[in-house]
């Protein structure tokens, strides 16, 4: 029997490299295609994991590219033993349900409707292909990511570098976070040995975290001044449900209030010592 073969779809990226490292210790070839590459599979072997994706949306032909016509060149063009996509619960907002049955409303007046419309748009793809497809909908994912743009990243590293963090969201503000390890992890266990019938599954702490919550944890280990900005914003998120996951693999996600520490001291360390 041929060797499995991952191909981690934008594995370069900051998801996409952690799936990539937890699949290095397995008993399979992982594979980063170049971008927009169109790659052979073994349809018998061969798992294809899409971490590729844009949520830029000042530059909607970039989210339009990534989020759906990568992957549907690839859903037309490769055959696979299994394919998963990665989307986002970001589709639950202002929503009460979380399920992954929910119904998904598209709100007419959030100005990022573009990205929840590809992820979407991408999801049914997926589904009306025939093949053999999981969804996977990871809520806002942090980590070790020293340039990345995303909230948490972002806010430790305007506190370490400039003593301040402007913060255009509520004290109340509050959203789920989930580890990128929680989220590789999860996706390996998936991707090796999950064959059911479920095809959405949700992975999230379960948990949301206010902003003020987050903004004290920094506050505890930097010395910063923190600003609250009058801000329009209307988002709200529900309290996701990982009762499916929790239910079909073994899954205990870690909480963001009990790592946030921990990945501010790295931050600590990687900007010191650039600083030397």
């Amino acid at each position: 029997m041929n060797k499995i073969k991952v191909f981690v779809v934008g594995g370069n990226g900051f998801i996409g490299s952690e799936v990539v490292k937890s699949f290095q210790s397995s008993e399979v070839e992982v594979i980063v295609p170049a971008r927009n590459e169109l790659f052979t599979t073994d349809p018998d072997n061969d798992i294809i994991i899409y971490c590729a994706g844009n949520g830029d949306c000042s530059r909607p032909e970039q989210v339009v590219e990534s989020n759906i016509i990568y992957l549907q060149k690839i859903l037309a063009n490769c055959n696979f033993k299994k394919l998963i996509y990665l989307s986002s619960t970001r589709l639950y907002l202002n929503s009460e349900l979380s399920t992954e049955r929910a119904g998904i409303t598209i709100q007419c007046d959030d100005n990022r409707r573009l990205f929840n419309l590809t992820k979407l748009t991408a999801e049914e793809c997926c589904l009306k292909s025939g093949k053999n497809i999981l969804i996977v909908r990871p809520s806002n994912v942090y980590g070790n990511a020293f340039e990345s743009k995303l909230f948490l990243p972002m806010i430790v590293k305007n506190a370490i570098l400039n003593k301040k963090i402007d913060m255009y969201v509520n004290q109340d503000y509050s959203k789920d976070y989930v580890s990128v390890a929680d989220v590789s992890e999860t996706i390996k266990k998936l991707a090796l040995t999950y064959d059911g019938q479920e095809k959405i599954f949700n992975i999230a702490s379960g948990k949301n975290t206010t902003a003020l919550e987050i903004a004290e944890i920094i506050q505890s280990k930097i010395s910063c001044e923190i600003v609250w900005h009058p801000n329009s914003t209307n988002e709200n998120f529900p309290i996701i449900d990982i009762s499916r996951i929790k239910n079909t693999i073994q899954y205990c996600p870690i909480s963001v209030t009990d790592s946030l520490s921990f990945m501010i001291d790295e931050f600590i360390k990687r900007f010191h010592k650039e600083e030397q």
